[in-house]
């Protein structure tokens, strides 16, 4: 499970690979970023460090590697990499407990990897109990009335001792 520093931006540690042990490595790991460890919808923005990740590039020797997004899914408007990580940012047509991938590769002096980074983008009406009437805004989280919604409310007795709904 990785920790998730709730601050802006927001920073998601996914967990420690395996590293290389022959010290000659070119080793890029898949990440995995889980819900509870994500950002929400509607233009947040997220930061996966690639500290702690077990990213290996001493093949790469003096040669400074050349980091690149490669491809992502369209639940991010902008997505970007360098040495230190990827950044991202969502958008606001994501449905209820979608993932997103980030395909990056690292490559140095002939030599190149790839990996993906899959995030789980955080729901943030999992736990929202709203009131009749109103639904959940997943942008916010917060409880909104129902556009266009009719509430019936309070009733009249009627003469013959009958009940009219008003």
């Amino acid at each position: 499970m990785s920790n998730c520093c709730l601050c802006y931006p927001k920073v998601c540690s996914p967990s420690k690979p395996t590293t290389c042990f022959s010290g000659n490595c070119l080793y890029i790991p898949h990440l995995l970023v889980g819900s509870e460890d994500s950002v929400g919808p509607c233009n947040e923005e997220g930061l996966i460090p690639f500290a702690d990740t077990g990213i290996d590039t001493t093949l790469c020797g003096n040669v400074a590697p050349t980091y690149t997004i490669l491809s992502h899914s369209n639940i991010f408007t902008s997505v970007s990499i360098n040495s230190t990580g990827i950044s991202f940012t969502t958008t606001t047509s994501i449905e209820e407990a979608s993932v997103g991938v980030i395909t990056y590769a690292v490559s140095c002096s002939g030599y190149a990897s790839t990996a993906t980074a899959t995030i789980i983008i955080k729901n943030l009406c999992a736990s929202v109990i709203c009131p009749s009437g109103q639904l959940c805004t997943n942008c916010t989280g917060e409880c909104d009335d129902i556009a266009g919604s009719l509430t019936v409310s309070g009733s009249v007795l009627g003469a013959a001792g009958g009940l009219t709904t008003i």
